[in-house]
């Protein structure tokens, strides 16, 4: 097992360089605890979780769109760059939550609930050393979504 998986299974938030790569084609949405999509065969997105972009304590965590280029932002970022720290572990369970605000967006005038990281989280389950499942939970919201391979 690589030591940046390691890192994410023991707990650490002063994770080692390096990258966990995830690559989903499948997703279900969940609002209320209720599913409201059914699976969504064929949306295939990636998950980038890395150390801190920021060099702070933590993980960034990024998610790419890779059925084509979002018109306006002339990108493939579905989820922009969030900034996040493991919360709970257990066994082969990993839970993420962001924390910290978007200085991008408090720049341009928005709320600080509105920019703020904690709003996201992410859920691993890690098998044989690999990502088989996320959910990524938006809580001021109350959605989660989760993506299958």
């Amino acid at each position: 097992m690589n030591e940046f998986m390691n890192s994410l299974l023991a707990g650490s938030n002063k994770p080692p360089k390096g990258t966990a790569v995830y690559d989903s084609s499948d997703h279900i949405r969940f609002q209320n605890g209720q599913n409201v999509s059914g699976h969504n065969y064929g949306c295939n997105r990636r998950f980038v979780i890395e150390n801190n972009i920021d060099g702070g304590e933590g993980y960034t965590v990024t998610m790419y769109n890779f059925d084509g280029i979002h018109p306006l932002w002339k990108d493939n970022i579905q989820m922009a760059p969030k900034r996040m720290r493991i919360t709970s572990t257990s066994k082969n369970i990993v839970e993420l939550r962001g924390y910290g605000y978007d200085e991008n967006a408090l720049a341009l005038g928005a709320s600080l609930a509105d920019a703020s990281f904690d709003s996201y989280g992410i859920v691993l389950l890690i098998e044989n050393a690999e990502i088989k499942r996320i959910q990524l939970n938006m809580y001021d919201r109350n959605i989660s979504i989760v993506y299958l391979k």
